[in-house]
């Protein structure tokens, strides 16, 4: 079903769509780590990426990602459903086909999606280490390293695991009484936290500070789809904050067909659920379901609106709430296993009254049409929408230029402006690719405008610079105590450009134009900060090496390769 869904985007080439940017040759530098002047909203996602490029193809670790993200939810919905019988097919459709999934690909939101095809493996792993079954730990720590390569992501895993863990404490997947289930419940809560360091580490020393603009109360806010308003459309896991991206069947009336088929299906669905599936799990998804729709429609409940507004100017990394159609993963998984079990009581009812238990299969295949017909464009990459590009030349020309150069100084990117429009990159714009692609720190635009509202810029360094242009002409004191030494200028694509000081031209290409100044004043990075965030990666890599090795040891047993020793008097009594 994933390859289904994605389609042409899993064609040779780099995916580029709004968020979603992948590079040739990413870098692993201070930008990746979040030691740059951008917020770590990308964290530990870029360092995750240019370290498995070592390993795969650069073209195709995105694309891999990709596939994981929606076989994990698909998968893990299945699982969740097991009890539903056939009706597990439906909750792995319906996880992988939804509004929520189409919404979040049309944006670029793929580090995101692989916190939501994460969520029901940290909810299963997290109920396997409370209850003490042999491998859960390493089920869970794999999910929450792989869920967790944005902090989105990562407070998704830390939200579910938490949900388990505090019904595990009242009895409902196992008394935690017992010293013995203490420390279980102190391990599962741990290892999901464990995996927010790298970018909790970064926020925290984050010089710039992480609180954000009042305005993304509004900016980011769902928004309505249809007719029916924005709190059907939320409740039928739609309502992205922006309508330029979406699938052209959001605006229509199948969108309304959709959210009437979805909810109907888990509402048929509730009762045999809340019968057949572990209470602790029913507990802890009902708590994280009711949750994300809370934080999705918060800006549209009384007050809500304001109290948000508040909280993004004053509280650090509440801006993470700000987008509230994120939160949706956690509904999505519980509408997908809800919808299971709804498909499987159709079936049973029209096996019942027809007398062939063969017929829970045709009810299947219509729901399963169903599913898939109201929600078309869905298919094969947005209906076109997900491509893959390719780089021109001139950006493997300048990136030799740099990695030549003996310089650590900063490359100041122009026009100013965060999203792009090339011509080779398809006709969606896309981030600006050249923090990801360049091996120096750069400076960008990070002020984005949504719909017709300019947020303010939130690095310091994008501050200085935006502050600079406000008279059109950047000088070389200005650039020197920025500590650039490099511009480079993305020709063909929209934007004015300042005035610069004049320099030595370097790469003079139809794409791109690489000048050097005269070096500047050197921009160190803080120790400490330097230390503790790079720690902080090396604990998230330990943390993810431990559950590989969980897991092979696993297999060895398996095989035979490993076996328990056993004390003298069990080896007699044997």
């Amino acid at each position: 079903m994933g390859v289904v869904v994605l389609g042409p985007a899993l064609r040779p080439g780099y995916l580029l769509r709004y968020d979603l940017v992948s590079v040739p040759r990413p870098v692993l530098d201070d930008d990746a780590l979040g030691l740059g002047d951008r917020l770590p909203r990308a964290v530990p996602w870029d360092a995750v990426v240019a370290v498995t490029a070592r390993l795969l193809p650069d073209r195709v670790v995105v694309q891999v990602a990709a596939l994981l993200a929606l076989t994990m939810a698909g998968a893990g919905a299945a699982r969740l459903a097991r009890g539903a019988d056939i009706g597990r097919w439906a909750a792995l459709l319906v996880a992988i086909w939804n509004p929520f999934v189409a919404e979040q690909l049309a944006i670029g939101h793929v580090p995101h999606l692989l916190g939501y095809g994460a969520v029901p493996w940290v909810g299963l792993g997290t109920a396997g280490v409370l209850a003490g079954r042999r491998g859960a730990w390493p089920a869970l720590a794999t999910a929450c390293v792989i869920g967790s390569v944005t902090p989105g992501g990562g407070l998704l895993c830390v939200g579910t695991a938490l949900a388990v863990a505090s019904v595990g404490t009242v009895g409902t997947v196992g008394t935690v009484g017992t010293a013995s289930r203490r420390l279980r419940l102190v391990l599962a809560g741990g290892t999901a936290v464990a995996a927010q360091a790298p970018w909790l580490s970064a926020a925290l020393l984050h010089p710039g500070g992480t609180t954000s603009a009042a305005a993304g109360a509004t900016a980011f806010a769902t928004r309505p789809e249809t007719r029916l308003g924005v709190v059907v459309d939320v409740l039928g896991l739609g309502g992205l904050w922006t309508s330029g991206p979406l699938p052209t069947s959001r605006t229509t009336w199948l969108a309304v067909a959709s959210t009437v088929l979805l909810v109907g299906l888990a509402v048929v669905g509730l009762r045999p659920a809340v019968r057949e599936t572990r209470r602790g799990l029913i507990l802890a998804g009902a708590l994280l379901t009711t949750s994300g729709y809370l934080i999705a429609e918060l800006p549209h409940l009384p007050g809500g609106r304001a109290a948000l507004a508040l909280a993004l100017a004053d509280v650090p990394g509440a801006g993470l709430l700000r987008d509230g159609h994120r939160w949706l993963a956690w509904p999505a998984i519980g509408v997908a296993v809800l919808a299971g079990f709804g498909v499987r009581s159709l079936g049973r009812l029209a096996a019942d009254r027809s007398g062939n238990r063969l017929m829970a299969i045709p009810v299947l295949v219509a729901a399963a049409a169903a599913i898939v017909a109201v929600a078309p464009d869905i298919a094969l990459g947005l209906g076109g929408r997900l491509q893959t590009g390719s780089y021109p030349t001139d950006w493997t020309r300048v990136r030799t230029v740099l990695d030549r150069a003996d310089d650590t100084d900063r490359v100041l990117v122009l026009p100013w402006q965060p999203f792009r429009r090339f011509p080779w990159s398809g006709p969606a714009p896309v981030l600006d690719p050249a923090p990801r692609a360049l091996p120096r720190p750069t400076l960008v635009d990070d002020a984005l405008s949504v719909g017709g509202t300019r947020l303010p810029a939130e690095g310091a360094g994008s501050k200085a610079v935006a502050s600079a242009l406000g008279d059109g002409v950047l000088t070389t004191e200005e650039l020197a105590r920025l500590g650039v030494g490099w511009i480079l200028i993305e020709r063909r694509t929209p934007g004015e450009l300042p005035g610069t000081p004049s320099a030595s031209v370097v790469v003079d290409g139809g794409d791109l134009r690489l000048v050097r100044l005269e070096p500047p004043r050197r921009v160190a990075v803080d120790p400490v900060r330097a230390f503790a965030v790079s720690a902080a990666h090396l604990g998230f890599a330990a943390l993810a090496t431990a559950a590989a090795f969980g897991y092979i040891g696993m297999l060895l047993r398996r095989l035979g390769y490993l076996r328990p020793r056993l004390s003298a008097t069990v080896r007699e009594r044997t």
